[in-house]
């Protein structure tokens, strides 16, 4: 079945591919960009492990990396927006010369309307929130007041990247229209004349420093009425992750309008976490959408690596004043993907379609030094699926019970446990370790879902403590190997966040259990 659907998605994108390309530019063999992407909203590398990260890009014939630094810019004239993981100026001036050497451009992504959370966090830049109890998007109203922040904003990153792109985000501004004067705007010129009017201000900030501004596309996708008046040198990215390429809205609106356009995969994304990875899902985006994308004209393309769903819970005091944030989701370090880096550039890089299972067993081959018969095992572990699972239910989202899902994966452990990679074995480990994460989360949820059930009672209390003493001394164990296969690749600090917020659920659950046995 699984097969199937991946066969009708690539018919069905191969069309449109086709009736796409007749109207667009004529195929071409490469991308001019070609990006891998450093998400920096959480999980914080080490200035070594983004250069490594550089070293795979141009190995696997990549000329670009996207850096989304939020709080982690050495920002100046702005100081109050770095956080204690910054890097420093001089950092910044190693990386991109050292980028340099290798053929790799350092594109800086910084966000001016949507996921702002970082910046409208701070008191000092309050007034510019649309709303004051989600401080995570720029009111576009306030366009006199934003102007001259992120004219300085953006100076302040521009100065340190070379690069003659510059990206300014805007996608995903969930809030547009709430505030009571947005909402008269959207309901007399609509939504897009409210976006627009706003993100060409910020477009033109970028133009007048001699660079080359590039957005996300969904939101434009969604309103195109007023498309015409953004700024003809915007580029637009038309991010995909495995979905109906039409999702945001007509592509047709954008490429109608004769703007120059990249596309964008993702190597973690929703509903990845730090116990899940839809693996398969990954692959195929690489082998539907960059065929669609080189068909319909696209100059560019972004392997998007998201470290955190984007979307936060607040702490707050009185009046609105925000006190912290947590992030909704935490993803695997990207230190466990270097397969799927492997993937993007060879899929960028060559005209014929993307084949998963054949990239995956000459990986195997070449990299771990596996057999034909240990490549297969290798695949089928990318092939296993990897859903949420439900407490309410008990099931994941296939309607598999979790008992039945983490056999599964204990079946599969035992499996991967009898390959014996010849090579870059610190790196095979990480299946492992992601797999091991996943088994004990799983041990876990069924201790919560006889928890959240009808029938517990207050008798059950000592059965479940014990089962619960068990899956976190477990847990503890995971978490060492954790800390040892990642020291040196995220920046300290960010390491012991992940465990503990990874932890954090099972911990409340013991306290809970005995609380009420005492």
């Amino acid at each position: 079945m699984k097969r199937l659907k991946f066969v009708i998605v690539m018919l069905s994108l191969s069309a449109v591919c086709n009736l796409t390309a007749q109207g667009r530019s004529a195929e071409k063999e490469s991308f001019e960009v070609k990006a891998v992407y450093a998400d920096f909203r959480t999980e914080v590398m080490t200035l070594d492990a983004i250069k490594a990260l550089a070293r795979d890009a141009s190995k696997h014939g990549m000329n670009a990396i996207i850096m989304e630094w939020e709080a982690t810019f050495p920002f100046d004239q702005h100081a109050t927006l770095r956080n204690r993981f910054a890097f420093t100026a001089d950092e910044v001036r190693e990386l991109v010369s050292y980028c340099a050497t290798l053929g790799v451009d350092v594109i800086p992504l910084q966000n001016c309307i949507g996921h702002s959370e970082y910046i409208l966090r701070h008191d000092r830049y309050a007034d510019l929130r649309e709303s004051p109890k989600d401080p995570s998007q720029v009111c576009p109203l306030e366009i006199e007041k934003a102007r001259p922040v992120f004219k300085e904003i953006f100076a302040e990153v521009a100065a340190l990247h070379p690069s003659k792109y510059f990206h300014i985000g805007a996608d995903e501004t969930y809030l547009l229209g709430q505030c009571p004067e947005c909402a008269e705007v959207a309901a007399t010129k609509g939504k897009s004349r409210l976006f627009v009017d706003y993100v060409k201000e910020m477009a033109q900030i970028v133009i007048d420093m001699g660079k080359t501004p590039v957005m996300w596309a969904d939101i434009i996708l969604k309103h195109p009425e007023a498309i015409e008046d953004i700024p003809k040198e915007v580029i637009f990215v038309d991010w995909n992750y495995g979905w109906d390429v039409n999702r945001f809205g007509k592509l047709e609106n954008l490429y109608n309008a004769g703007v120059k356009v990249w596309g964008a995969t993702a190597l973690r994304s929703y509903p990845d976490n730090i116990y899940l990875t839809q693996w398969l899902k990954h692959f195929n985006n690489l082998a539907t959408f960059v065929p669609f994308a080189r068909g319909a004209g696209y100059t560019g393309m972004i392997q998007t690596s998201w470290s955190t769903g984007g979307t936060y819970g607040f702490h707050f005091d009185q009046g609105n004043e925000v006190i912290n944030m947590q992030p909704i989701r935490l993803v695997y370090p990207q230190s466990g993907f270097n397969i799927l880096v492997a993937a993007t550039g060879k899929a960028y890089n060559q005209v014929e379609p993307f084949e998963p299972e054949k990239f995956v067993k000459e990986y195997a081959h070449e990299v771990y030094g596996l057999d034909d018969a240990e490549a297969q095992v290798l695949w089928e572990y990318f092939e296993m699926p990897q859903e949420q699972v439900s407490t309410r239910t008990g099931k994941d989202a296939r309607g598999v019970p979790i008992g039945e899902v983490r056999a599964e994966c204990e079946s599969m452990r035992d499996r991967l446990e009898q390959l014996s990679p010849k090579a870059n074995k610190e790196e095979f480990e990480h299946y492992r370790l992601m797999l091991d994460l996943r088994i004990n989360y799983l041990k876990y949820k069924e201790i919560e879902v006889a928890y959240e059930s009808d029938a517990f009672s207050q008798a059950q209390t000592p059965e479940l403590i014990k089962r619960l003493e068990t899956v976190m001394k477990e847990s503890d164990k995971v978490g060492k190997r954790f800390f040892k296969m990642n020291r040196g690749y995220l920046k300290d600090g960010e390491l012991r966040y992940i465990d503990r917020m990874r932890t954090e659920k099972m911990q409340w659950l013991y306290q809970c259990l005995t609380a009420d046995s005492e």
